[in-house]
């Protein structure tokens, strides 16, 4: 499922139950409950809200629980990156992250990392986590067990070819969204459930100083780090300016006292690994 069909799978839902709500108030109404009429309208439209929050917003815990914050009396913050391998930007900045010795988490597509797979591999060499973002950025919004599954298990596969002997068991859902059934497959699979923080948006590519400048703000102690180093699809997108702010985010971190780790590392202070 794409995202548009997503939206507008979950628009659809979404105004049919709020039309059947307010539809059972209205027979209420005129017949006489009034009280119990408005109090079917009022709790209707709050369960509809809190669906489309839940649905919509990242890190929201009625799916279940999805770590996004590190320790915030510490000093470690963790950096990571979606939708790679894509050449030539996963490669730059790799390159930036050896010259700067940091680690970073990267939520691969297996899409991507069967056409790529030596910069998986180089990932893997240079110390940087490889964790699994699913295999073509496939909405999970309404998504089965099976269908959750069926991304992991086959990304996994397409990791274990590009030689990463071991890969984490984190896996972080397209847009953040993951339906319940989804959540409760890939736990029970052995995987932790990844978010982040707060996006910057370097996917709209605001500019390298818009880029720094937004990550500046949550440059704090247990933030989790949201890039991108690739996309799905065939079509062509521009992460140079991702890699071109890295130097000046790395370089802000360590001016505040700050040290990168591997997102499992930032989860194993908290008792989730």
């Amino acid at each position: 499922m794409t995202r548009k069909q997503a939206l507008r799978t979950l628009g659809s839902l979404a105004g049919g139950f709020a039309l059947f709500t307010a539809g059972a108030a209205h027979i209420l109404w005129h017949r006489g409950c009034r009280r119990t009429g408005a109090a079917v309208l009022f709790s209707g439209l709050a369960a509809d809200a809190l669906m489309l929050v839940s649905f919509l917003v990242p890190n929201f815990p009625l799916t279940g629980k999805v770590f996004h914050r590190g320790r915030p009396g510490g000093n470690r913050i963790a950096l990571t990156f979606d939708d790679g391998p894509r050449p030539p930007f996963t490669e730059t900045i790799l390159d930036a992250l050896k010259r700067e010795s940091v680690p970073a988490t990267f939520f691969v597509l297996g899409e991507n990392a069967r056409r790529w797979p030596e910069t998986v591999r180089r990932m893997q060499q240079e110390g940087h986590r490889v964790a699994n973002h699913g295999l073509d950025h496939g909405i999970l919004m309404f998504a089965g067990a099976a269908e959750a599954l069926d991304q992991v298990e086959k990304t996994e596969a397409i990791l274990r070819d590009a030689g990463v002997t071991e890969p984490c068991r984190l896996f972080r859902a397209p847009h953040g969204w993951l339906s319940p059934a989804a959540y409760r497959a890939l736990i029970s699979h052995g995987y932790r459930i990844a978010g982040w923080t707060k996006g910057v948006w370097d996917t709209a590519n605001p500019g390298v100083e818009t880029i720094v400048s937004r990550t500046d703000d949550i440059l704090r102690p247990g933030s989790v780090l949201l890039f991108h180093d690739g996309w799905s699809g065939a079509g062509e997108e521009d992460r140079s300016q991702t890699a071109a702010a890295l130097s000046e985010i790395i370089r802000l971190a360590r001016e505040r006292g700050l040290e990168f780790v591997s997102l499992e590392e930032l989860m194993e202070e908290e008792g989730w690994i």
